[in-house]
């Protein structure tokens, strides 16, 4: 579903993304299942893995008293993610959050403070500079046991 959402050109938005008033870039790759209401601005070439969440309350409840979408449909955001960035598969990012140009967020990470650019969000919460080693090892095989 595609809801009162700007998206760029040349996205891929793979089915059972939810994109419900947020902006998206310039080819950005959006997994299945991803989540995103009201609020996100994701900047150009910024891949989101399969089911990644992304909350825009910091005191969710059943009730909507309190909560004014309209403040993000209007241009104040919850979330930002700058360009280039990368959420790896079950990534949740926390409403006032950051991610900066570069950086990724790994799976099943918790992004709970900001991330700064070209750097790595391990699942155990450790900040560590995206190196070009790191980079380098993007496609990695495992040997088959029989």
């Amino acid at each position: 579903m595609i809801r009162g959402a700007s998206i760029g050109a040349d996205c891929n938005i793979a089915p059972g993304a939810m994109i419900d008033g947020s902006t998206i870039g310039d080819r950005c790759v959006v997994c299945q299942n991803f989540g995103a209401g009201p609020g996100f601005l994701i900047g150009n070439d910024v891949f989101l893995g399969p089911n990644v969440v992304m909350s825009n309350d910091f005191f969710p409840a059943a009730s909507k008293d309190g909560f004014d979408a309209a403040r993000y449909r209007a241009g104040e955001w919850a979330i930002i993610v700058e360009g280039g960035a990368a959420i790896g598969a079950n990534a949740v990012i926390l409403p006032g959050i950051r991610i900066g140009r570069g950086a990724m967020v790994g799976a099943g990470a918790v992004a709970s403070r900001d991330v700064p650019p070209d750097t790595l969000l391990a699942r155990d919460g450790r900040l560590m500079p995206i190196t070009a080693a790191m980079r380098s090892r993007r496609m990695r095989f495992v040997e088959p046991r029989c």
